[in-house]
């Protein structure tokens, strides 16, 4: 954590990155090829931040570009093609889920962390390290790994290597609560009623509004959502199951049933609700089950 404060105060102090980007188009039969490559002019804080050139997405070339003029001709020396496919990105940073909090107004600098620790303690998320092909990283513990010499070579010197990210995972338990949320008031799961409370806060400290007026308001908002959410509490149990269920269910151990496309299916892409695996077949451990309005 301090070669990493130390590189990042170094790097606050150095020159900004200067690189030239070139692209050379060449046009095949009537098809027109793009390869784009970058010179670099100034590293500038790079040099105390390696890690950052990736981010950039540079592609810096070892040899020598020929000076070409528009309108060049040149010998087609070889043909091929190749396939790949499209990777699923990581899952979200722990500083990009606090970034979009503090864009959609939901929380203040001083109450965003204790959010997110929130919701690690009560295991609707957890932290892992970054992962490959939409898969979880490794789970890191509360307070981070313990062991001594890391990132250190062996002149106990520290390393230029990149710290690791932490990113927030999803957990079967945060997911069906996210469900059942969106299933009997999908108001709840989205930002702007959190916002619209913390405008309001805002406005209670520049006089604009009464105290006891926003108290009120939003007492009796949530008070008749609470009532409407008790009222329909049965047309949860397909969401939650109990831990003896949730052990004969092969899909939770990644057998892919439901989908996740922008919203939750439970039980409706799937086969039978959440126990049968979610997303891409990735599943938790995790012991939580939820049953008639408790948590067990």
């Amino acid at each position: 954590l301090y070669d990493y404060i130390t590189r990042h105060f170094i790097s606050s102090l150095m020159p900004d990155v200067e690189y030239e980007e070139k692209a050379l188009i060449v046009n095949v039969a009537g098809e027109d090829f793009c390869y784009t490559f970058h010179e670099m002019r100034e590293r500038g804080f790079l040099f105390a931040m390696p890690w950052k050139s990736k981010d950039l997405q540079l592609n810096e070339i070892d040899w020598a570009m020929p000076r070409l003029a528009p309108g060049s001709r040149l010998t087609v020396q070889e043909v091929w093609v190749e396939s790949d496919f499209t990777k699923p990105p990581d899952y979200l940073k722990e500083s990009e889920l606090v970034a979009l909090m503090d864009k959609h107004g939901i929380g203040t600098d001083a109450s965003i962390p204790q959010h997110v620790e929130n919701i690690c303690n009560r295991n609707y998320v957890m932290v892992c390290g970054p992962g490959e092909d939409g898969q979880r990283g490794e789970r890191i513990p509360k307070g981070g790994k313990k062991g001594k010499g890391k990132g250190k070579n062996k002149d106990g010197k520290t390393q230029g290597e990149k710290p690791q990210s932490r990113h927030m995972v999803p957990t079967p338990l945060g997911l069906s609560f996210c469900a059942a949320f969106e299933e009997l008031d999908a108001e709840l799961c989205r930002p702007p009623i959190r916002a619209y409370m913390e405008k309001q806060c805002a406005q209670v400290a520049e006089g604009i509004l009464e105290k006891e007026d926003v108290v009120n308001e939003n007492i009796k908002l949530f008070e008749t959502k609470f009532h409407s959410f008790r009222n329909r509490i049965a047309q949860l149990d397909k969401f939650f199951v109990s831990k003896d269920q949730l052990a004969n269910t092969m899909g939770y151990r990644g057998g892919g049933g439901a989908d996740w496309g922008g919203g939750w299916n439970a039980g409706n892409g799937g086969n039978g609700g959440w126990g049968n695996g979610y997303g891409n077949g990735k599943g938790y451990g995790g012991n939580r089950s939820w049953k008639n309005g408790k948590g067990n």
